[in-house]
């Protein structure tokens, strides 16, 4: 599996800090057991993107590491007295590679 492909599904439908902090722990754990060699780069996270949770090396290229709503989920809502189910997007940790430091042979 490619590392952009992995996501980790962490948290619900609603933004809550706790979840965002655990996000990428679990992203790396997952790359790590898909056979990557994943390196935390905890100093590098871009303080004008909410969703940025920081970057990681794996094996010589750089991701940056999201958290925002990304995977479908089925929501149970008792609102209106009756139970019903409606897909919605919960939260996801996410790769994606940082193209601004790569260069093509």
């Amino acid at each position: 599996m490619d590392p952009i492909q992995i996501l980790a599904r962490v948290g619900g439908v609603a933004y809550r800090s706790m979840d965002a902090s655990r996000a990428l722990e679990v992203w790396v754990h997952m790359a790590r057991q898909a056979g990557w060699d994943v390196a935390e780069l905890p100093a590098d996270r871009a303080a004008d993107d909410p969703t940025d949770l920081g970057a990681v090396l794996v094996e010589g290229i750089k991701y940056r590491i999201h958290y925002s709503p990304r995977v479908r989920r089925l929501l149970a809502d008792d609102s209106t007295g009756h139970l019903t189910y409606r897909d919605t997007l919960g939260y996801a940790a996410w790769a994606e590679p940082d193209l601004s430091t790569y260069e093509e042979d």
